[in-house]
């Protein structure tokens, strides 16, 4: 005798499945249309013991051509990364490279030194370094008088 396992989510889980397979049938796009989907970086975040880290791939773009703000809480990163002039004239048969403005925004969190942060960039990645607030947490014992 056979004995089948009951998953009680099963029906909806195919539910979802079906849906998921008729979206991405209509949103597909052609090679030739994925040249206009812009370029989103790709980004890490880590934190260490004494500042907070973001490191953004930012392959073929010159640090000149990227902006690092920071507006009140909000540090934002953008930029554009361009088509190369010279090979416009060329027939590509495909082209996986994504070109266009990108921004990417990050909520700062409490207790940064907000006048301290700096980025560095080097062989395509820009390193965003958000130092922390050096904040006494020694506990202290208090005098009653």
């Amino acid at each position: 005798m056979l004995v089948k396992r009951y998953e009680p989510f099963n029906d909806i889980r195919k539910s979802f499945d079906l849906v998921n397979a008729i979206m991405n049938t209509v949103t597909q796009t052609s090679s030739s249309e994925q040249d206009v989907v812009s370029f989103t970086p790709k980004v890490n975040t880590r934190e260490g013991e004494e500042a907070y880290h973001i490191e953004v791939e930012l392959p073929g773009i010159k640090k000149e051509e990227v902006d690092v703000k920071v507006d009140g809480n909000l540090l934002t990163i953008s930029g554009e990364r361009k088509l190369k002039d010279e090979v416009k004239e060329d027939n590509y048969h495909k082209i996986e490279s994504f070109y266009g403005n990108f921004s990417r925004s990050f909520t700062l969190p409490e207790r940064v030194d907000v006048e301290n942060i700096y980025a560095k960039s080097e062989n395509g990645l820009l390193e965003v370094v958000i130092p922390k607030l050096n904040i006494d947490t020694s506990s202290k014992k208090i005098e009653i008088k």
